[in-house]
């Protein structure tokens, strides 16, 4: 047995013995809220743990690999923009989760409006939480391809059972925990590569003058416009997505909420340029290698063998903090909308949220046997998120907003980008977006003018 997986074996039981200490005596409510009594600095790094996982890693690092730094760069800052307007609207979020008592950006579209918008933003939310966890389980599935040496459908599997396993036991409450020493566990390795790498490309000049054509352009992946609309349309990502609304009512108060984005933004930004540059460093120092594997074989290239272990740990920790996140949140959905509330007593409120957690992990893993690409699919879901978001804002900051204006929003949004993302591809946001907005806009003052 190598260093490595003896390295990673270690860190998987030591995650598991977290997870098992801290689920003792949940119940249901710390099991998908916290008891909204999350900390500030357990806020802090779990956000930062939840937001580097295989999009913040394996995906840049294989795309400015391949490309350059367009990509990578884009996505950086778009996480950045994308944590700034947390920080920024949620305040609000907290004051209305707490209003309505709810535990999902679900529950608050039903308190906000009705039935029907409910079951459209549980359904939808899905499929985006879906997709989070299918990119994240393609990047775990790596790992173990490489490490156990099986192939990669096999590895999926394995990577799967691991997930699930760790996921189900102890909810929002034992995620945050394990966030915030994940955090750590990604740091270190990350800022010895960096160190390492600098030394052995000589200087950044070095390193200019060996980068292939094109690799230090800002539009070579997708032009000025997906450029340009990655980073100002994708900062609103994070508010369509379920599992930052599940964090942000777990916590303690609106000022924790609103602080602990706040406080995240150097530490992203630190760590997305170390990304950038591992990306970089890959497209000099490596040749010919496939590009899904390029963060992992730069990894087996710096760091001594005995750190090697502790590098795919990081990666991991960063993947499985994502997929944990994922999991309860859309459980959370799912159960909230099957099960009444009070339709069994604690013990077995807590059997059932597990077992939904479970069976949620096992058809996301379905659909990581069919992705073509971790870029495109991560892409994909990334739109579907923005579709949300004119709806959120009328949640949010509208009283007049009608229920139909709100469910058309998303639907018709919904509908265009999976038609045109085929077709247009990484430009597809563009229309879905532009029609959700109209409808939130004008969807109303329409319907008074035919009324008249």
């Amino acid at each position: 047995m190598n260093s490595t997986l003896i390295i990673l074996l270690i860190y998987f039981a030591l995650m598991l013995a977290i997870a098992f200490y801290f689920s003792r005596k949940t119940s249901i409510e710390d099991y998908f809220i916290n008891k909204r009594k999350t900390s500030l600095w357990l806020m802090t790094f779990s956000t930062i743990s939840t937001v580097i996982g295989a999009s913040a890693t394996i995906s840049v690092v294989s795309e400015v690999y391949n490309s350059g730094i367009s990509y990578g760069l884009a996505l950086i800052l778009s996480f950045t923009i994308g944590i700034f307007i947390l920080g920024l609207v949620s305040t609000r979020m907290k004051i209305v989760g707490d209003k309505y008592q709810a535990q999902s950006i679900a529950d608050i579209f039903y308190k906000r409006f009705n039935r029907k918008n409910k079951n459209l933003v549980g359904v939808l939310q899905l499929f985006v939480l879906i997709g989070w966890i299918a990119v994240n389980l393609a990047g775990l599935s790596a790992i173990s391809s490489i490490v156990l040496d099986v192939n990669y459908s096999l590895a999926i599997w394995i990577s799967i059972l691991i997930t699930i396993l760790y996921s189900t036991i102890g909810g929002l409450k034992v995620d945050i925990i394990t966030d915030f020493i994940q955090f750590w566990i990604i740091l270190i390795p990350f800022v010895l590569m960096t160190f390492i790498g600098y030394f052995e490309i000589g200087n950044l000049n070095n390193l200019i003058s060996k980068l292939p054509e094109g690799h230090l352009n800002p539009l070579a992946f997708g032009g000025i416009a997906w450029f340009l609309g990655t980073i100002i349309l994708s900062g609103f990502i994070y508010l369509g997505t379920a599992y930052h609304w599940q964090r942000t009512l777990s916590a303690k108060s609106e000022k924790i909420a609103k602080k602990s984005y706040f406080l995240a933004i150097p530490f992203l930004l630190v760590i997305g340029l170390m990304v950038i540059f591992f990306g970089l460093l890959a497209s000099v120092l490596l040749k010919d290698i496939s590009q899904d594997f390029a963060i992992f074989n730069l990894m087996s290239r710096l760091l001594p063998k005995s750190f090697a272990g502790l590098g795919f740990a990081a990666i991991l920790a960063a993947i499985m903090s994502s997929v944990d996140s994922s999991l309860v949140a859309g459980s959370t959905i799912i159960y909230k909308t099957v099960f009444k509330e009070d339709s069994f007593n604690g013990k077995k409120k807590m059997l059932f949220a597990r077992i939904t957690t479970a069976s949620f992990g096992v058809l996301a893993g379905l659909l990581v046997l069919a992705v073509p690409s971790i870029v495109s699919l991560s892409l994909l879901v990334s739109y579907m998120a923005l579709v949300f978001v004119p709806a959120i804002f009328a949640v949010l900051y509208s009283e007049k907003t009608s229920s139909n204006a709100s469910f058309y929003s998303i639907l018709i949004g919904f509908i265009s980008l999976i038609i045109l993302f085929p077709i247009l591809g990484k430009n597809a946001f563009i229309i879905p977006v532009i029609s959700a907005i109209l409808m939130i806009l004008f969807y109303d003052k329409i319907l008074k003018l035919f009324k008249k």
